[in-house]
């Protein structure tokens, strides 16, 4: 048999109408979920809750500035996933929702250890020394440092001093805010010559030996001398823990 005779013909296999209509179906259904969460989960506003020294506006400013995405869901996947803090001083942001319309944000901030006043701004720093923000104006509850030599104060990096003057700041605030304690300013007259300022009250801690205790005695050496007194010294560098040596001068 001459095989060189034979045409092959290829065999042309009709594509199924059921299975189009299967895909399209699909399509149908992926289209109507995108649709409905692109709808009922669009942002029509935020709530914040936790700030304490940024406002509410701030924070929605910088969530819109940052990544931003319309869709409750899809913000809140990010969130999750990337850990956006969006602020220097936030350290941590969650998101979630009760009305898919609104995006809930709540905030925890971190600690700011202290502000130097550079160039007619305040500059806050973190713990590791590192200048974070400039500003116009003074937050609560944040101690002015002063009697501190620096050459420029760059954001984002770590400000140039001379000796250990950042760990002692960071105990003094971390104290401040155990005790709740109305202290304005932090001023050094050397390394290990310390002075705090509360209202028209000085307090002078000498050396940061013994630091813990005598930030624990100000609030009542405080609201004892102030029964009689509407201004003065409270000088405690001769405090130790064998004599709590505390003194004040009118």
């Amino acid at each position: 048999m001459d095989n060189s005779s034979l045409t092959l013909v290829p065999v042309i296999k009709k594509k199924k109408p059921g299975r189009i209509l299967f895909l399209l179906l699909i399509l149908a259904v992926i289209g109507v979920g995108i649709y409905y969460m692109a709808v009922e989960f669009s942002i029509e506003g935020m709530e914040v809750s936790g700030t304490g020294t940024y406002t509410d506006g701030e924070v929605i400013h910088a969530v819109m500035s940052e990544d931003y995405v319309p869709n409750t869901l899809i913000m809140i996947l990010e969130n999750k996933i990337f850990g956006q803090t969006y602020l220097p001083f936030v350290e941590e942001m969650t998101m979630g929702y009760e009305d898919p319309h609104i995006l809930k944000i709540a905030v925890r901030e971190k600690l700011r250890a202290g502000v130097f006043e550079y160039m007619n701004k305040y500059v806050y720093f973190n713990e590791e020394g590192v200048a974070m923000e400039s500003r116009n104006h003074l937050f609560e509850g944040v101690p002015v440092v002063t009697g501190v030599e620096f050459e420029k104060l760059v954001l984002g990096e770590k400000i140039p001093v001379k000796g250990d003057y950042f760990q002692k700041i960071v105990m003094i605030t971390k104290k401040i805010s155990t005790y709740e304690l109305q202290v304005s300013e932090i001023r050094f007259q050397g390394e290990d010559d310390i002075t705090l300022i509360a209202g028209n009250y000085k307090i002078y801690l000498g050396s940061s030996l013994y630091l813990e205790d005598k930030m624990s005695k100000i609030s009542s050496v405080l609201s004892s001398v102030s029964a009689g007194h509407k201004e003065g010294t409270i000088d405690m560098h001769l405090y130790t823990d064998e004599k709590e040596i505390i003194t004040f001068h009118k």
